[in-house]
């Protein structure tokens, strides 16, 4: 075989390698397709938890999302392919499109938790408060189990996560909340209708005020009528002659 050949050949080799290292590295880097929305907000990969573990995490993620926070859970038994931060950002654009929703994203073979919020309701835990309350569920679970298998620790951190969630949304909205009793608000409607009506009675006078000065400014001025007679061959008035200057007039010179 001569050289060219066998050059051409492994030239073809290289590239057909590359090419399918291009085609790995690309449905690697896009990975698995996302599963649809969990009715319940438990997703839990391969069955990872056994029945009573999975109804004891769907119970706390139940008491969540009945406190009000829209939580989403998905447990997976290996992630390959991508990190357990850049599955959880696929899961949350998918599951919580409009930003709304608290999504625990967990890997039992790494021991790995997180979670990713956009929360921006008022009604909704602020970010630090997410923090804290997922970084003591963490210890909680760690403490009460440290031999406990992967799938064991996860589940204690889902435990431990759905009561803190509807206790810290419980206490968020008593604070919140503006409690007014019946006859405060009839005060306040009497008082917010009494100011209403003084000011629209006040503007009432001040336009009828304005509109009357207009008017008076407005009003024209006549010489009064005189009837004028002749005496001793001259015009004479025979009553009382009245006269108006307007604006500043020149007195004649005396002479």
């Amino acid at each position: 075989m001569s050289s060219g050949r066998r050059f051409r050949r492994l030239t073809r080799r290289v590239l057909l390698a590359l090419g399918l290292l291009l085609a790995a590295a690309r449905v690697l880097g896009d990975g698995p397709p996302v599963p649809a929305a969990p009715a319940d907000g438990l997703y839990d990969d391969a069955s990872v938890l056994d029945p009573a573990q999975r109804a004891t995490a769907a119970r706390a993620v139940a008491e969540a999302r009945n406190a009000g926070v829209n939580l989403y859970v998905a447990i997976y038994g290996f992630i390959i392919g991508e990190t357990i931060e850049q599955r959880a950002e696929r899961l949350k654009a998918a599951w919580c499109p409009d930003g709304d929703g608290l999504l625990v994203v967990a890997d039992t073979a790494s021991n790995q938790c997180t979670y990713l919020s956009h929360v921006d309701e008022a009604e909704w835990i602020n970010t630090a408060e997410l923090q804290q309350i997922f970084a003591d569920s963490g210890a909680a679970a760690a403490t009460a189990a440290p031999d406990a298998s992967s799938a064991e620790k996860v589940l204690a951190v889902i435990g431990s996560l759905g009561p803190r969630l509807r206790d810290a949304m419980l206490k968020h909205r008593e604070i919140t909340r503006h409690r007014v009793s019946p006859s405060a608000w009839w005060v306040f409607g009497g008082v917010t209708v009494s100011v209403f009506a003084f000011l629209t009675l006040s503007a009432l006078a001040i336009r009828w005020y304005r509109h009357r000065q207009r008017a008076t400014a407005l009003t024209p001025h006549y010489f009064p009528t005189v009837a004028v007679g002749e005496r001793f061959g001259a015009p004479f008035g025979g009553g009382v002659i009245a006269e108006v200057h307007f604006g500043e007039a020149t007195k004649p010179a005396a002479h």
